[in-house]
């Protein structure tokens, strides 16, 4: 009779202890999981897929333009620009922020192609980026034509290479494909694309 009331006993010790762990029980977290809620450390590699938007201010040097024979040349062209990025992997963002864009090329409106390249600057926002800026140049052919920005225009595919310089962004690399699309007279545009930013 002893050894059947400690067995009855020690049953309902277990079946409490059971019971009342399984409130508290955590959900395992798999390594995927875990990786996908931790933050970048940007002391080490990463390859960063990123989108990207670039809308111009207001000029701030219109630069030399000539119109020979149906062709319009650029050179010189300065102007802000306001950088957008998102992040696949989410936050820090190292590229969204303000900076200036230096712009020059040819397009023959006879043919309706042309080609284009320059110089942007971007510093980022994000305290994360510690101060350093992105210099970029780019270069790349242009079409006439329909486009979904303007209705009819120029559309540029522009290649993109950027790399870091100060704070966090030093010894980053960045490759942007960007197009960007004008009304026919050249005289408004904005850029979209998708890229990737690399530290080693």
């Amino acid at each position: 009779m002893k050894t059947l009331s400690f067995a009855l006993l020690l049953m309902a010790s277990v079946a409490f202890v059971l019971v009342g762990c399984s409130d508290n029980t955590a959900v395992p977290v798999s390594p995927t999981d875990q990786s996908a809620l931790a933050p970048v450390a940007l002391n080490k590699s990463f390859t960063r897929e990123f989108t990207a938007t670039s809308i111009p201010g207001v000029p701030d040097e219109m630069g030399i333009f000539k119109e020979p024979d149906g062709k319009l040349l650029i050179r010189g062209h300065r102007g802000p620009v306001t950088f957008t990025a998102d992040f696949a992997d989410g936050p820090p963002d190292l590229l969204s922020g303000t900076g200036e864009v230096e712009i020059n090329g040819i397009s023959d409106y006879n043919t309706g192609v042309g080609q284009w390249h320059g110089k942007l600057r971007i510093t980022p926002t994000a305290p994360e980026a510690g101060g350093g800026t992105w210099e970029f140049v780019y270069h790349g052919p242009a079409t006439l034509g329909p486009n979904a920005a303007f209705g009819y225009g120029w559309t540029l595919n522009l290649k993109d290479e950027g790399h870091g310089s100060g704070g966090a962004l030093t010894g980053m690399r960045c490759r942007l494909n960007l197009v960007v699309t004008t009304n026919a007279g050249l005289t408004a545009w904005r850029g979209d694309g998708e890229g990737v930013v690399i530290s080693h």
